[in-house]
């Protein structure tokens, strides 16, 4: 069954690189499309990076050990999307440089598939977290 649960997690986190990555090929090839090359940090913050890569590991730990923890696919996949989020942005600032966001939703700043999977897993985290505390009363 741990077997399983690590091959479903590893088609999860690629799949969701494989889209990240594809996306961002595509929009660099498509020249009508806005792009902004983020080289900055989260909502703007400079850091070396090497930071951003010992915090990107740590983290990518720490998400690991709390899916690890979960015992149905409710409660693992917000952890996974977190990993691959995570990972499709680490891997983009070591690889390029900097991270692409291209989708433009005014009010919104801009942003990219990576951050749509950090936003949906953070929002999945505390849906579950809710449910687990009602179920406790």
């Amino acid at each position: 069954m741990r077997l399983q649960k690590v091959l479903g997690a590893i088609l999860f986190v690629a799949f969701f690189l494989w889209l990240h990555f594809a996306v961002r090929s595509w929009i660099i090839g498509a020249d009508a499309v806005w792009t902004v090359c983020n080289q900055g940090g989260p909502f703007g913050i400079l850091l070396p990076s090497w930071l951003f890569l010992c915090i990107g590991i740590g983290a990518g730990i720490f998400f690991l050990v709390q899916w690890l923890k979960e015992e149905s696919w409710i409660t693992e996949w917000p952890w996974l999307a977190l990993v691959a989020g995570g990972l499709g942005n680490l891997l983009e600032r070591q690889l390029f440089g900097c991270i692409m966001d291209y989708i433009a939703l005014s009010p919104l700043p801009v942003f990219n598939v990576a951050d749509i999977l950090l936003t949906v897993g953070v929002v999945g985290i505390l849906w579950s977290w809710y449910l687990k505390r009602k179920e406790n009363g």
